[in-house]
């Protein structure tokens, strides 16, 4: 074989070599490179958050604290992907003049709901139609967005576990007596059996309300529950349920469906973006109770907080809600089935109208016994025909197809 010719087949081996070992030396380094990360991710305990921002948003990442004011803003990054270790983070998303947060708690490596462990947030446009209000001067809904939030309670590791809800509107306080009232005055409303299940019928049939709507001025007690802009009391689930009915009948003009929270949109909104215990932080301090309607007395002059003393005297919580810890307690959709993270929480037949058993309420109130109702993992349940002045409820609405 001629010099020139075995030049040419160490030239081709030479290039076959390369073209086999280069990709294989790549993916080596590649791979070890890939387990280095992941090495110091789990040493440092992390979850990759991933944002997918199509709308062009201006965002930011916010690591939340013990309270609202307790907040620290992290870098992004251009790339939109970051790992971060345990803690209750949000997602700030402001695009012209909304803003729209969304909530990101992490509870360790490869924690999160999605692919890998990881946590996903797709920001999407705030919907540029609302609900309407039974009264023009009402104060508007708050838009809770879709994504996922941890549900359960964090002091019990097996019940925490992540739930995804579709994106939904919620009353910024508890409906008031001004609005039940109107129900009650309807004659196609508190009258009709169309709005009421199977068993509310059966109830109201041989029952008389005694809610606080129908208190007269001149009532003893009209001024401690019986003004407009209070929250109505000493309702029983079965009106709840028949008021919501009533409305997206009055008002939803066949695209809004007004209801009761479920057990999982009441907590998530109630948590807020900031994962929190309770309404407006982590904790509750013997400082920290004035910021809550909670009095353990029932003979206190000033009892359940309306609209307007509310605006002056408290906070609402990074969604626009006001006491959700606290003021009354809150009727729910759900009955009482438990759930942990073997058992996750679905949106089955414990929702449904006609489930029977106990209903569950959440929030504690101005007379909870303890503070610990205010805690807002905290679940009451009572029979659907139960009602205190204590117990009232706030509303959900969702945009019908």
């Amino acid at each position: 074989m001629s010099r020139i010719r075995l030049k040419r087949a160490f030239s081709l081996a030479g290039v076959v070599l390369a073209g086999i070992v280069v990709p294989i030396l790549l993916i080596w380094l590649t791979t070890r490179s890939h387990e280095e990360s992941e090495e110091v991710h789990h040493s440092r305990n992390e979850t990759e958050v991933i944002v997918s921002n199509t709308i062009g948003a201006s965002i930011r990442l916010v690591r939340s604290g013990r309270n609202l004011d307790a907040v620290v803003e992290l870098q992004l990054g251009r790339s939109e992907r970051v790992w971060q270790p345990p803690g209750n983070y949000f997602l700030s998303a402001a695009l012209l003049a909304d803003t729209i947060f969304f909530p990101i708690p992490l509870t360790g490596y490869r924690c999160g709901p999605d692919d890998g462990g990881s946590f996903i947030v797709a920001v999407r446009r705030k919907p540029t139609e609302f609900p309407p209000r039974l009264f023009a001067d009402l104060s508007g809904y708050a838009y809770i967005p879709s994504g996922s939030f941890l549900f359960g309670d964090r002091q019990n590791p097996r019940e925490q576990h992540y739930l995804w809800l579709t994106g939904f509107f919620v009353g910024p306080f508890e409906v008031t007596n001004r609005e039940f009232r109107a129900f009650i005055n309807d004659s196609t409303g508190y009258a009709s059996d169309a709005h009421w299940t199977e068993q509310g019928i059966r109830w109201k049939h041989k029952s008389r309300s005694n809610a606080s709507a129908l208190l007269p001025a001149s009532h003893t007690d009209f001024k401690r529950f019986g003004r407009d802009d209070q929250p109505v009391t000493w309702v029983t689930w079965y009106e709840a349920n028949a008021f919501c009915k009533w409305l997206t009948t009055r008002i939803g003009d066949g695209k809004w469906l007004f209801s009761l929270p479920t057990e999982a949109e009441w907590e998530k909104c109630a948590r807020g973006p900031d994962n929190f215990d309770y309404g407006l932080g982590m904790g509750l301090s013997d400082d920290e109770v004035p910021l809550y309607n909670w009095k353990k007395n029932p003979d206190a002059r000033i009892t359940v907080v309306g609209v307007a003393d509310s605006y002056k005297h408290y906070r609402p919580n990074r969604y626009g809600m006001f006491h959700v810890s606290g003021n009354v307690v809150e009727w729910t959709q759900t009955t009482n089935v438990s759930f942990n993270r073997e058992r996750p929480y679905a949106d089955d037949e414990r929702n449904h109208d006609n489930a029977s058993g106990l209903r569950v309420a959440r929030g504690g109130s101005w007379y909870s016994a303890s503070i610990a109702h205010l805690y807002l993992a905290y679940r009451d349940a009572f029979q659907p025909e139960h009602s205190s002045q204590e117990i009232g409820f706030r509303i959900v609405a969702k945009r019908l197809p």
